[in-house]
């Protein structure tokens, strides 16, 4: 697959995997998330594949949108980062907040295909 492909294939499946969040598309993200994911939060609090799960299903995320803008990728070897500005419209804990981050996604190449492996958020101001 060509560089180009691979970063197209790959924006699309960051749209998708943030649609799964929005649906609760839990199969979806289960093989899409690599079994060693790191996900930090813009809290600084970092879940496991198996802990953000099991928090989505709880509902203690519950995503109700995404708008993420200035996004690049790059691609390095089997691996690919992904960086860009993100706002989420998330009820957390039961309380509805609008967050607006900087992020970056960093995604492995398996046999299966392209996984996400880590993910960490950074809030600002966009004041």
């Amino acid at each position: 697959m060509s560089e180009q492909h691979v970063i197209q294939h790959l924006a699309q499946l960051e749209v998708r995997r943030r649609q799964a969040m929005i649906d609760g598309d839990m199969a979806f993200l289960e093989n899409l998330y690599t079994d060693d994911l790191t996900y930090s939060h813009s809290d600084g609090q970092s879940d496991s594949k198996g802990s953000y799960l099991q928090g989505m299903r709880a509902g203690v995320w519950n995503y109700r949108g995404f708008e993420s803008r200035q996004e690049q990728i790059r691609r390095v070897g089997e691996c690919a980062v992904v960086t860009g500005l993100i706002d989420m419209d998330v009820i957390i804990r039961g309380e509805p907040m609008l967050l607006n981050s900087r992020y970056i996604s960093v995604w492995r190449e398996a046999e299966t295909g392209w996984q996400m492996m880590a993910w960490q958020s950074t809030r600002y101001s966009k004041v």
